[in-house]
């Protein structure tokens, strides 16, 4: 395995955000009696994440997904391979890197239950020793994910909202620092589908409004059909299959694409199921 290793900033056109290039994970065993073997995490993944896009990657528990979002956000190291950031002169850190913010899976476990909604959107920009945080930051950020009346969830704690309410507290978090790009892990798999929907609108209406690019990591290839620019199917640690929504729905190549197309529909046709395509 080749040892190369870089993470860095390079100039390059307007059209990406980061660049991953031949980049392998690998996760070394540690048994009690004996050593166990290492576990290929990533296995020589290249993909490129376009400015403003939503990029969904899909794959079953396993397929290294979740890897790949660690390893962009700097929580992991790459064990070859190259993840290069385009210089852009980031909004929110002042940098060339752009800056990258998380939505994790499970917002009871994610949020400090001792914080108050208040302090838990303020403290991203807390931690970033940034002096000019305010009140009306707060508010913005909360009203952005339609979290109003802002007085009535200030000071409420998170045990006290519903699955719904404290996603979109967490995602308010990922915005008030006016990140470049937020990496959504499985965000909407923890709630009630109608709620998932509405989570899935919000994200879209960001894109949009605030030229957030996402990237969103999920199993469901029906959740990703309905938000992705782009789909990035991934399996046993490998991108096995790549193109745009109407690719990956309507003509796909490969098997496993196929075998999880097949899952989601349970006998309806794509177009029916899909509703974004209709």
């Amino acid at each position: 395995m080749s040892s190369g290793v870089s993470v860095g900033v390079i100039i390059m056109d307007d059209s990406w955000l980061i660049k991953i290039d031949n980049v392998s994970k690998v996760f070394k065993g540690k048994g009690m009696f004996r050593n166990e073997p290492e576990v290929k995490a990533l296995d020589d993944v290249s993909l490129s994440v376009k400015k403003g896009e939503v990029l969904g990657i899909i794959g079953q528990s396993g397929s290294g997904k979740t890897t790949l979002g660690k390893l962009i956000l700097g929580l992991l190291k790459p064990s070859s391979g190259n993840i290069s950031f385009a210089d852009i002169s980031s909004k929110s850190t002042g940098t060339a890197k752009p800056a990258v913010q998380v939505i994790f899976q499970d917002p009871y476990d994610s949020l400090s239950h001792m914080m108050t909604v208040e302090q838990l959107v303020a403290e991203p920009c807390i931690i970033q020793n940034r002096k000019n945080v305010d009140t009306n930051m707060i508010y913005r950020a909360l009203e952005s994910v339609g979290l109003t009346p802002v007085e009535s969830f200030l000071h409420k704690y998170p045990h006290t909202l519903s699955g719904g309410q404290r996603q979109r507290v967490a995602i308010a978090r990922a915005i008030i620092t006016e990140p470049d790009m937020i990496i959504a892990d499985e965000p909407i798999s923890m709630l009630d589908a109608s709620i998932g929907v509405d989570i899935l609108n919000l994200m879209l209406d960001m894109k949009e409004k605030m030229g957030i690019t996402f990237m969103f990591i999920t199993h469901d290839i029906a959740a990703a059909a309905y938000i992705s620019d782009n789909i990035a199917v991934m399996k046993d640690g490998k991108i096995v299959e790549y193109g745009s929504r109407k690719q990956i729905i309507s003509d796909c190549c490969h098997e496993y694409t196929r075998s999880l197309l097949l899952s989601a529909t349970s006998g309806k046709t794509e177009n029916e199921y899909f509703c974004s395509e209709a």
